[in-house]
């Protein structure tokens, strides 16, 4: 046999190796509430994240990344439809019990997209896009494409300690021991442990309400960052706690033998409320300013994303439903028009990255004031 042909025969048998093994990957988005683009470790932040530092360096970090929107609600919609919050019927932060506004049931979101494609699906955590209060009937997120879920409508209350707010699948928990973090992760894992088919991909919306106000943490934790009572302290140690949280996550995919097979997503809803947690940026939470709508943006996925590189193309939460779409290899919602673009060939160094529009965000509190 010629060299040649010799040489076009063995990468013909290493591309077939290759696309054999890597196979649909599973999918984790981890969101933060209030999260300050300057927080983590890995961000030159003061709090100490071991597991999202690890993420970051095995993966891919954004240094321009940005949430939907600079309050809470109308980011979350725009995360998890790909599209424009005011397409979506969020127009400002929602109060179930107050408006009638909720995440449109005809949006398309990641859980269903990903549920049509054959994964098991799964909300944790924070939702704060419409649930039914009293007389007011709205979707839940069974209706937006979640087979399980286990949250809140809005915060924890209290506060982060001992909530006593929790829903399963629209039904009370009643009070509940732990931090939320903790309690939120603890309910994932035992999810995991005992679905169907181990074997079936699966989707975990995983949405934290730290560092939300009200806060609290273990006080072992807050000592390590001041005062017992030092609300800085007690706001670093919610967000070590909660990279604890998803440390025991980590592990518990690790000895599954699923995490090398995970695409995991890190950000934040949005800005931190405390100015000095963004990095010096103009503006903070509620803001149109960068303050107010850089976060953290940590993509990993080992066998589907060549790790150890820092990415500077902006980009943000409205990109994700496309890209997930593109590095599982799953078709677009048709008829739908996305707001977003898919970053997988920034993510998987194949093909060319193109956005087909600017990004625009509009402020629900602020009139005609947009930031393009």
């Amino acid at each position: 046999m010629k060299p040649v042909l010799t040489f076009l025969c063995a990468l013909l048998l290493l591309t077939v190796f290759a696309s054999a093994e890597v196979k649909q990957p599973n999918v984790i988005v981890l969101l933060a509430d209030d999260l300050g683009s300057k927080d983590l470790g890995c961000y030159g932040g003061p709090v100490k994240t071991p597991v999202l530092d690890g993420l970051a360096a095995k993966g891919v970090r954004f240094t321009d990344f940005h949430a939907g929107a600079a309050i809470c609600s109308p980011s979350r919609a725009t995360l998890l439809t790909g599209r424009q919050h005011l397409r979506t019927g969020i127009y400002g932060v929602l109060q179930d019990h107050m408006h009638d506004m909720h995440l449109l049931e005809r949006e398309v979101t990641i859980a269903e997209v990903l549920q049509q494609a054959g994964y098991s699906t799964a909300h944790f955590g924070k939702w704060h896009i419409g649930m039914t209060s009293g007389k007011r009937k709205k979707p839940s997120p069974t209706e937006h494409g979640f087979d399980y879920w286990f949250g809140l409508s809005n915060g924890a209350h209290p506060n982060h300690k001992d909530p006593t707010n929790f829903l399963r699948n629209g039904k009370r928990v009643g009070p509940m021991k732990g931090y939320s973090c903790q309690i939120v992760v603890s309910d994932a894992i035992k999810w995991l442990e005992t679905r169907n088919d181990p074997e079936q991909p699966f989707f975990l919306n995983i949405w934290f309400n730290e560092p939300h106000a009200k806060i609290a943490a273990p006080d072992d934790i807050v000592s390590i960052y001041g005062d017992l009572e030092d609300e800085a302290a007690i706001y670093s140690a919610t967000i070590d706690n909660t990279d604890r949280a998803i440390g025991r996550l980590v592990a518990k995919l690790k000895e599954a033998g699923q995490l090398d097979n995970t695409l995991i997503i890190y950000s934040s809803d949005h800005g931190s409320y405390r100015t000095d947690r963004n990095g010096g940026l103009k503006g903070n939470k509620g803001s149109n300013f960068q303050g107010g709508l850089r976060s953290p943006g940590i993509f990993f996925w080992p066998k589907g994303i060549r790790g150890g590189r820092i990415e500077s193309k902006p980009s943000g939460a409205v990109d994700l439903l496309p890209t997930i779409c593109g590095l599982a290899g799953i078709d677009k919602p048709k008829g739908v028009h996305l707001d977003g673009a898919d970053l997988s060939p920034l993510l998987n160094e194949q093909g060319t990255f193109a956005r087909s529009q600017p990004m625009l965000w509009l402020a629900p509190s602020s009139g005609h004031l947009a930031t393009l």
